[in-house]
């Protein structure tokens, strides 16, 4: 199957279209923080077009980026020379009688253009091809692939981006990485197409949760105000232990946090806990018991007198569901507790509404 024929599928992954897995995806990445107004509403409006999108910016980007050219950095090499460079390898220059055939065994870094970064860059363009029908975009892209080749840059996937995130020699690049990651992300969906196995589609659960919080992570970094919101994300929690024994810690169980969103000025904080479950148990209409006595824990575990939000914090337990729509809160004990679901079959911009109105809530 080409590619055409392969994306005008309406396929899905676990009962999720994955055009929205994709604006998921944008939500997830660092590069939605990086878009103007205008290209954030092109991003959200057409998720189905995002591979496109993503491609036009990377090959602007890459195009710009080659112009100056590309940042280089050391690696380590270790080669037979017949001078010393940097450190000997005295074990294999023995062993091999180097020194009799008067060489040595060398190690040292190499200054080169070919690191795991520019590979990293280098590889989106493979992603794009296999993703892409837009004839225009693939041959700027074949290009692309044309000019590293002829760099000598080898192309990988095993690279992290946060790596070089705050490497302030590396700030050029970090658009360009922030938007090959994404490119990177969108082949996933496609490559978990077609899993049958339970033990796979457990870990496609497991994926989709992690996904679905990063979007709430992204989503909310981008559309409060910085100036007036703390936005925290995987927070560990202590418990308010007193008069225990010496090894208690070692077994208590710990409480990390998804998200927590305080606003100071308006003497507010929510501490947001997202699931990839149903919202009910399989057996009633009622919520997880699990769940609500971990939020409960979340709120009430971290009441203290030097910290006066403690004792007003609410709590929200957040479920990616499909078709389905439940939005509920009560007070228990002064906390407000929230349980929310967001359809993620629903069209893109109404996935977009609800993020905006959990938000507004709370704003």
């Amino acid at each position: 199957m080409n590619n055409k024929s392969r994306l005008s599928v309406n396929t899905t992954v676990g009962k999720i279209p994955i055009k929205n897995i994709w604006l998921l995806l944008l939500y997830a990445s660092d590069y939605y923080k990086e878009l103007d107004t205008q290209q954030k509403i092109e991003f959200e409006d057409n998720p189905e077009k995002i591979v496109e999108l993503a491609a036009e910016l990377y090959c602007k980007a890459v195009d710009k980026r080659l112009r100056y050219s590309l940042s280089n950095g050391y690696q380590p090499k270790k080669e037979i020379l017949t001078r010393v460079r940097g450190k000997i390898d005295y074990l294999n220059t023995s062993r091999k009688l180097l020194l009799e055939k008067g060489r040595v065994q060398c190690f040292y870094d190499n200054l080169t253009i070919n690191t795991p970064k520019n590979q990293y860059i280098h590889s989106a363009a493979y992603v794009l091809l296999n993703q892409l029908t837009n004839d225009r975009l693939i041959e700027k892209c074949k290009k692309i692939t044309n000019r590293f080749k002829a760099l000598k840059i080898g192309r990988s996937k095993n690279y992290n981006p946060i790596i070089d995130h705050y490497n302030r020699s590396n700030l050029q690049d970090n658009l360009l990485v922030s938007v090959s990651h994404l490119i990177h992300s969108l082949s996933i969906p496609t490559e978990l197409l077609g899993l049958e196995t339970v033990n796979k589609l457990e870990k496609t659960d497991a994926w989709l949760r992690s996904l679905f919080e990063r979007a709430v992570i992204g989503f909310c970094r981008v559309n409060l105000n910085p100036n007036d919101w703390q936005i925290t994300s995987g927070k560990r929690f202590t418990w308010q232990c007193q008069q225990s024994t010496v090894n208690i810690d070692k077994f208590m169980p710990i409480m990390i946090t998804d998200l927590i969103l305080e606003n100071s000025k308006a003497n507010y904080r929510l501490i947001v806990d997202t699931k990839c479950t149903s919202i009910f148990k399989k057996s009633s209409r009622s919520f997880i018991t699990d769940h609500l006595y971990q939020l409960y824990a979340y709120v009430r575990s971290q009441e203290k007198i030097d910290d006066p939000l403690s004792f007003s914090a609410s709590g929200m337990l957040l479920y990616p569901t499909v078709d389905e729509s439940i939005k509920e809160h009560t007070l228990i004990q002064g906390h407000q507790l929230n349980f929310s679901t967001i359809d993620l079959r629903q069209e893109n911009l109404k996935i977009k509404d609800c993020l905006l109105s959990l938000l507004a809530q709370i704003t």
